[in-house]
């Protein structure tokens, strides 16, 4: 190393002390570097034989209240933060302030306060000084701050130093970055544990032997769950909360400017309509959807519930005892109320912003391993203009209504899904299959179930929607040979023509959305 260089300063200040810090400080002692450390660092380097400057020293000023001010000194944050500036270096060089080229901080280890679950070892554990260290040299990365928060990294940075002299812009920033996830991760941690009055202990989670919660956050959405009114029934368990969100989902779908009705199971709609009134939706909703899939599902409506319409939901047609587990409405009228609440375990949740639900604009988030997902909310809406006719039929304004509909029905079922409609009313749907010609058939037989009073030779007289292009023309036919009359799907496959040929031989309308609609 050329002697006739100022040397450069390293400051160290480490919780975890061990041999691997003692190898890299060695290293540092060789490559030039003054090493300036916080106390217990020093002294644990000072038995291993390697010498470090006390900030102490430079400070001037001891650790006080039990050690919880150590490192929080301007002359320690100024060699930091200091730039590459004419100014900054005398100013330092009048104060006798180092400026420090290399900063490892390893910081306390909160997480182990939280897994024990005692506030005072968090509060002992959460470190002041460290991350306050780390900020500052992450922040001053673009005028040669280089900044360390993993040990493991401490190999390759020091590899860098020896060979090249220093770390370059590029590597200081990622880095930095670095340290930025980091205190992310830690504040978040912190903040999780103190909040946690805040959050909601559920009987359990997506099964019994799992723990479940729910913990709101400062959402302003006039329609998130946590500001709707539970005004009867028993807890919402894990499930509930997903099903009540995708129930929202869907009236956002069609606003509120008619009566709309969807039933949701497991995430998926069993029923969906809309119609000229409440009562009527309702009834489509559920005996022309899918009623033996309603069965422990949730509802909910975009107008308020009066006591006949509690009537029809409480007991059906041919008087059997209907079963449900929420019910979401704008309002309950109080002889409704009186009705519903015969059902003691029934849960009823109201929220006056139902009446006029709109698509949420949030960010739409997936937690997996080892990170977070997140995308735009699908906010998409398709309208008449946007349709593309690919056959040689045109649909009837009645089927564009009804194709405008079922892809607002198909967007809410998880992929790959085809749904039939008819009357803007969901009759069936077939979803979460691997391929598309599947969903076809799990549509279609739904749709002639038996039980819902049809033959298996019914024509269905109804239009389909698929939520990404057909790969193959079998799935159309299976729709069509079923009696389906109109399709809307994305287009887009390479085999389209062979599709679209099919449609023209048959006769029925199909038309392209250019848009595709998975839902994970």
């Amino acid at each position: 190393m050329d002697n006739t260089k100022p040397k450069r300063n390293c400051l160290i200040s480490i919780y975890s002390k061990n041999k691997r810090i003692v190898s890299f400080a060695k290293q540092l002692d060789r490559l030039g570097f003054n090493i300036y450390s916080s106390e217990g660092t020093a002294k644990y380097l000072k038995q291993n034989k390697i010498e470090t400057i006390n900030i102490q020293k430079l400070t001037g000023f001891p650790p006080i209240i039990d050690h919880r001010v150590v490192t929080l000194h301007p002359k320690i944050h100024a060699g930091i933060l200091a730039k590459n500036t004419k100014d900054h270096e005398k100013e330092l060089r009048q104060l006798k302030i180092p400026k420090f080229n290399l900063i490892i901080v390893d910081i306390y280890p909160v997480w182990d306060g939280i897994k024990s679950g005692n506030l005072e070892k968090v509060l002992d554990l959460i470190d002041i000084g460290g991350p306050s260290m780390l900020r500052a040299a992450a922040k001053n990365f673009n005028n040669g701050s280089t900044v360390v928060c993993d040990v493991r990294d401490l190999s390759w940075v020091v590899d860098r130093i020896e060979k090249n002299g220093g770390v370059n812009l590029e590597e200081r920033k990622k880095l930095a970055a670095k340290v930025f996830k980091l205190m992310l991760r830690y504040d978040s941690a912190i903040a999780e544990f103190l909040s946690e009055d805040k959050k909601q202990k559920l009987r359990y989670g997506e099964n019994p032997h799992q723990k479940g919660w729910f913990e709101p956050d400062s959402n302003i959405d006039p329609l998130a769950i946590q500001n709707f009114n539970q005004i009867q029934g028993k807890e919402l368990s894990f499930n509930n909360y997903l099903d009540i969100d995708a129930a929202v989902f869907a009236l956002s779908q069609v606003g509120g400017k008619k009566p709309a009705c969807v039933i949701i199971k497991h995430t998926n709609p069993t029923g969906f309509s809309v119609k000229e009134s409440i009562e009527n939706v309702y009834e489509s909703a559920w005996y022309e959807g899918d009623p033996l899939a309603a069965f422990g599902g949730v509802i909910g409506l975009n107008r308020s519930i009066n006591e006949n319409l509690a009537k029809q939901m409480l007991v059906g047609k041919n008087k059997e005892r209907k079963f449900f587990e929420v019910l979401l409405a704008p309002s309950i009228d109080k002889d409704a109320l009186k009705l519903l609440a015969t059902r003691k375990y029934l849960r009823v949740l109201i929220n006056p912003a139902l009446k006029n639900p709109k698509p949420s604009i949030n960010r739409d988030f997936k937690k997996i391993r080892g990170g977070i997902l997140y995308q735009d909310s699908d906010v998409n809406e398709i309208r008449e203009k946007n349709l593309k006719v690919v056959t040689k039929k045109k649909p009837t304004k009645k089927q564009i209504k009804d194709l405008l509909f079922a892809w607002k029905a198909v967007k809410l079922c998880k992929s790959n899904a085809v749904s039939l409609v008819k009357n803007q009313t969901l009759i069936a749907s077939g979803v979460g299959q691997q391929d598309r010609k599947e969903s076809c058939k799990i549509a279609v037989m739904k749709a002639r179930d038996l039980s819902r009073g049809k033959s298996k030779s019914t024509p269905l007289d109804s239009v389909a929607a698929s939520d990404a292009f057909f790969p193959f023309p079998d799935g159309p036919r299976i729709l069509i040979d079923a009696g389906v009359k109109a399709i809307i799907q994305p287009g887009g496959s390479v085999r389209d023509q062979e599709t679209i040929n099919l449609c023209n031989k048959k006769g029925i309308s199909m038309v392209f959305t250019s848009t595709r609609s998975f839902r994970h």
